[in-house]
């Protein structure tokens, strides 16, 4: 019996800048393959059209492979600046000028959901050489920050980044300055300014901290094992199926 791990598509020269595929498949990054065409195409949140129909070229070879699509989960993927297309664009009185498109190579990853959520468990301390994340301790004065928190909610999950394990550690200095140290679901992912703006507003507009600074953490990578047992009841309650 042969198995596949990970089933790999590349689609060379796709009509998308290389940043706005990354940030397309980190978005998407963990849900089944026919939930992240959706959400490429009709949201919530920024859609990207290039990158669902690079998709749908990975659920035709899947089909080829065997393999069933509602089985499949988007497992990871990457983009590189390809050769710009360049075309001509005539205008009136036979004259013409040169138009260049942006392209991209863009390589997605799907892989079977029961060894994908295998990948996902956390590693017990000691039993492997990648590190565990690294907790801030916390203190009463950090109590109210991380309350505050809640309120802060992913643009493209609706869901807040307390459950959604983005928020690694708060700490509270005696100047009354927060410093949050943080995560994302990828470090391409987008967010990080938008973010920042919300818990401004959360923090400082509602008083709870004078200041605040926000440390972004990468390693060890966010995980979906990170969402709290609240956080995995949003997200079905709002049609996510794979967290």
């Amino acid at each position: 019996m042969t198995t596949i791990a990970v089933l790999e598509t590349l689609e060379s020269q796709t009509r998308v800048t290389a940043a706005d595929a990354r940030a397309a498949l980190a978005r998407v990054r963990g849900l089944s393959v026919v939930d992240a065409v959706a959400k490429l195409r009709l949201g919530p949140g920024r859609t990207c059209e290039p990158v669902a129909r690079v998709l749908d070229k990975a659920l035709a070879n899947a089909g080829r492979a065997g393999l069933s699509p509602g089985q499949l989960i988007v497992a990871g993927g990457s983009a590189a600046p390809a050769e710009p297309i360049v075309r001509v664009r005539r205008k009136a009185h036979g004259k013409a000028d040169w138009i260049s498109s942006e392209t991209a190579d863009v390589r997605v990853e799907l892989q079977p959901a029961g060894a994908y959520e295998a990948a996902a468990v956390p590693v017990p301390v000691g039993a492997a050489d990648e590190p565990v994340v690294d907790r801030v301790p916390e203190d009463a004065r950090s109590v109210p920050v991380r309350e505050a928190l809640y309120d802060v909610l992913d643009p493209d999950l609706g869901v807040n980044i307390v459950d959604l394990g983005f928020v690694r550690g708060v700490t509270v200095d005696e100047h009354d300055v927060a410093t949050l140290t943080m995560t994302l679901t990828s470090p391409a992912c987008p967010l990080t300014g938008i973010m920042e703006d919300q818990i401004r507003t959360a923090l400082l507009d509602g008083g709870v901290v004078a200041d605040f600074r926000v440390v972004w953490v990468w390693s060890p990578p966010w995980r979906p094992s990170d969402i709290s047992d609240d956080g995995r009841e949003q997200l079905h309650a709002i049609g996510f199926s794979n967290f």
